[in-house]
């Protein structure tokens, strides 16, 4: 892919800290390079937003409003992760690989608040919703180099083309078929003293346990397997959800926001659970996971899921 200026986009993919710290060091802009306690890579432009950076606006935020074609010149990104659209969109409006006006305020302000808190938006309800919404079903979005480049082929499809009327009845029915996925990917409950519960029966309308409510019930910590996004269905069932993606081999642990992870683990939320989980576990206060480039298994997300229910508050 090449911008106006025909200077080529350079990626480089690493889950190392340490070659993504030579890569910035030569020149390439981290985007979204966080590693846990190891801490966060980041180049002049400070595109990160976890662990200790999470004081900071979303990275496509601030890419898209303050600082499109920062690197027009000079389009080489160091990649970590998950090329999702947050990452992906960063990308593109540093490298102006669309004009300007193709970043609509509403679309890049969806993408942000639906990166740092995804729970509780209704995609098919908001403005510019549809777009994200098909953009979070592509598909082969690999950890790699390859994996972002089709997220970055795919983002620039939707910024300069849209999403036509016919697609909306596809994306409503794979959103619902996601939510089903996500529903048989329930493998286990923990109560509040890290003993095993009946999964119960799903009750549609059921509110997601956040807040109070988290602390009212005797459930806490959820144990699933799945191969798609289904954290507003699985908060319905506990305020803290461990999550085993056996595709790529991670563990990802998540509270339905930054009060609820507070009032479970203390101020600063899971901040206080990844150094209990071991070196290069990290995130956010109200998500984060697994070392980068570290294979788990389903087992090591059921041991988190028992070592998290003895770190949580008494209630």
């Amino acid at each position: 892919m090449k911008q106006a200026n025909h200077v080529p986009l350079e990626l480089k993919f690493s889950n190392h800290y340490q070659t993504v710290m030579s890569l910035r060091d030569e020149g390439y802009e981290p985007i979204e390079c966080a590693f846990g306690q190891y801490g966060s890579v980041m180049g002049p432009l400070n595109m990160d937003h976890h662990g200790e950076e999470s004081h900071r606006e979303g990275v496509a935020l601030r890419a898209c409003r303050d600082l499109y074609g920062a690197r027009v010149h000079d389009p080489r990104f160091a990649v970590t992760g998950t090329p999702d659209a947050d990452a992906v969109l960063a990308i593109i409006a540093l490298a102006g690989l669309v004009p300007k006006h193709r970043l609509d305020p509403e679309f890049y302000t969806l993408v942000n608040r639906y990166d740092t808190d995804p729970i509780g938006i209704d995609l098919f309800t908001e403005p510019s919703g549809l777009g994200l919404a098909w953009f979070n079903q592509v598909t082969h979005l690999t950890q790699s180099e390859e994996g972002f480049r089709r997220g970055i082929d795919a983002m620039v499809s939707l910024l300069t083309e849209g999403v036509t009327d016919s697609d909306a009845d596809r994306i409503r029915r794979a959103d619902e078929n996601r939510k089903k996925r996500a529903k048989e990917g329930i493998v286990s409950l923990f109560g509040r003293r890290g003993e095993s519960l009946d999964i119960p029966e799903f009750v549609e309308g059921q509110p997601v346990l956040r807040g109070s409510k988290a602390l009212s019930g005797t459930a806490r910590v959820l144990v699933v397997e799945s191969s798609v996004w289904g954290f507003d269905v699985w908060y319905r069932y506990a305020p803290v959800v461990v999550s085993y993606a056996s595709r790529i081999k991670k563990v990802t642990v998540g509270c339905p926001d930054v009060d609820t992870a507070e009032r479970l683990f203390g101020p600063g939320g899971l901040k206080n659970a990844w150094s209990v989980l071991g070196r290069g576990w990290g995130g956010r206060e109200s998500i984060g996971g697994s070392p980068r480039g570290e294979e788990k298994t389903r087992n090591d997300a059921s041991l988190t899921a028992l070592e998290l229910s003895r770190h949580l508050r008494p209630s």
